[in-house]
């Protein structure tokens, strides 16, 4: 991977930034720019007297800020990032993230949005310090500083457990992730952070009736706001779609609020209820449709690519062809990529009993891989109140939302289920209302029939309706009776919209690709002794899955470790 195919940013003071390319002297710390530009009246970089003050990505209600039409929203900022930043930041919703450098004093501020839409890492030490959205601009910022890092085992056993990056880690033991929702200072070389948002059980009695209105009415208001940042600069809408209740739902209420000039997007095997599904429901709504299959597997050959491109922050082949078809498309004329990203865990829940999912969290659950067994340390586990918010920041915030910092190579990314204000009202709904999707299910019947009459893959194709419970219990025992039977008689299962087996057992070019990865870097010296045993024996007897984690660890040694 090179770096001049990568879009991001970087910083530092005390450490030198040419080795990525054209820097400039930010008021007194050291700039690299080379950013993907879709939204450049939202971001930030001003140098001032003062210092420094930079901000990255979009921001969705900027007309809250700006009530003198003598100011732009740029002027605004600055002025209160220099005097109470994280007020402003706590109001402000959309995907960013920053810095602000006060030269006379030689303090830096960092931070990301609610839900770190926009990833930002950083290294500090009595040299100095370097802040970045790339993990890889950070490592070769060290290298090229002659600065000595370390692997992180902890990582690696977190990659082999989880598929994803547990916490602020990450694959150098010297960086870490900024969490979402927090503000970082340094002052006088030592870091400080503050949380100045955080997601929290906060439940109210109410009615279904009333759980449901309170739904839509911010489902649709969080709509409204992510697609009108693309009609602000002229982009028509890319649009998600699959099998799902998720992406169905965005691209459902942004049609019916008038956002018709969309482009729905499917990628998976040919097909597959994903394809089928997602066809009839753009046909029905008159959106041009894309589809791109995923059979020949070629994009099994991006693992190092996408390694590189997500930070190591998940699974390297976890975005599946949605790296391809984005190379495929014209994004020049696309501002946000509109997902429907972990809806179905936000709007239900990751458990469906209750004891787990407003008990004590704890490690062990929301898995990849049971293989390999390790233990992790419990203090992590202080900073989360209940186990369904460790799994929304973890599986769902830092896990599932990695792939965005994938698509950020292309376009922005947005999800109206991750927008804060729609998330503080579903904390509010009762447990016994979100549970096995009974909201969710209520919600689409009663504001949006018609959508539900379109299959649901995740029930085999039945209609998400709650009176087809007995037919919804017939589908998910077949398929689990014939995944075990998979599994019993060691064939691939097909009954996926990624059959990852399938494609490595069938598609001789990419399973002799990936094999030579293997042997070729497992022997890496960098890899201690016990945990290369470990990853030898996942990726011998393992699934895929266990597999391409594997793939992942070996990958980023060798991406961020060169």
């Amino acid at each position: 991977m090179k770096k001049e195919d990568l879009f991001g940013w970087a910083a530092a003071k005390g450490f030198r930034l040419e080795g990525l390319g054209e820097t400039c002297n930010a008021a007194g710390c050291m700039h690299y720019n080379h950013l993907l530009g879709k939204f450049p009246q939202d971001g930030v970089f001003e140098k001032t007297e003062g210092g420094s003050c930079f901000l990255d990505g979009y921001i969705v209600n900027k007309e809250d800020f700006v009530h003198d039409i003598n100011k732009t929203w740029k002027q605004v900022f600055v002025s209160a990032a220099f005097e109470n930043l994280q007020l402003q930041l706590s109001k402000m919703r959309g995907g960013f993230c920053g810095y602000i450098f006060d030269a006379q004093n030689e303090n830096l501020s960092f931070f990301t949005d609610q839900t770190s839409n926009k990833a930002i890492y950083y290294y500090v030490s009595n040299d100095g310090w370097i802040v970045s959205n790339s993990l890889f601009y950070i490592a070769e910022i060290l290298k090229h500083n002659d600065v000595k890092y370390h692997l992180d085992e902890n990582a690696i056993k977190y990659m082999l457990t989880y598929g994803y990056m547990i916490d602020d880690s990450t694959f150098v033991r010297e960086v870490h992730r900024l969490l979402p929702g927090c503000f970082a200072r340094i002052e006088n070389g030592k870091l400080n952070i503050t949380r100045y948002h955080e997601i929290k059980p906060n439940v109210e009695k109410m009615s279904e009736r009333e759980a449901v209105e309170q739904i839509d009415t911010a489902f649709r208001r969080a709509v409204i706001r992510e697609f009108e940042k693309d009609r602000e600069y002229g982009y028509r809408h890319l649009v998600d779609l699959s099998g799902g209740l998720d992406s169905r739902m965005v691209t459902w209420v942004a049609h019916e609020e008038g956002y018709t000039d969309q482009i729905n997007v499917t990628y998976c095997r040919g097909g597959y209820a994903d394809q089928k599904i997602a066809q009839q429901i753009a046909k029905c709504l008159g959106h041009e449709y894309i589809y791109k299959s995923l059979d020949d597997a070629k994009w099994m050959f991006d693992v190092e690519e996408m390694t590189c491109k997500n930070n190591g922050a998940a699974v390297g082949l976890g975005m599946t062809g949605g790296n391809r078809l984005l190379q495929e498309l014209n994004t020049d004329i696309y501002g946000i990529e509109h997902t429907g990203m972990v809806g179905d865990a936000i709007l239900s829940t990751f458990y469906h009993d209750r004891d787990l999912s407003e008990g004590n969290p704890v490690f062990g659950l929301n898995q990849y891989s049971d293989m390999l067994h390790y233990e992790f340390d419990n203090k992590i586990l202080e900073r989360y109140p209940t186990q369904e918010i460790f799994a929304i920041y973890t599986r769902g915030i830092l896990g599932a939302q990695s792939s965005y910092i994938t698509r950020q190579h292309y376009v922005e990314t947005a999800s109206p289920f991750l927008d804060v204000d729609f998330l503080e009202t579903v904390m509010k709904i009762p447990f016994e209302y979100r549970n096995r999707h009974s909201i969710y299910l209520s919600w689409i019947a009663q504001k949006y029939p018609k959508a539900a009459e379109f299959g649901w893959e995740k029930w085999g194709g039945i209609k998400p309706k709650k009176n087809l419970i007995f037919a919804r219990k017939m589908k998910t025992t077949q398929r689990l009776i014939h995944q075990y039977g998979c599994r019993i008689l060691h064939r691939p299962d097909t009954d996926s919209m990624n059959p990852m087996d399938c494609w490595y057992t069938s598609c001789v070019g990419v399973r002799k690709y990936l094999d030579t990865v293997f042997r070729e870097r497992i022997a890496d010296e960098r890899i201690e002794e016990s945990l290369r045993r470990d990853m030898i024996k996942a990726y011998k007897e393992g699934t895929f899955t266990e597999k391409s984690l594997v793939l992942t660890v070996l990958c980023a040694v060798n991406i961020f470790f060169e």
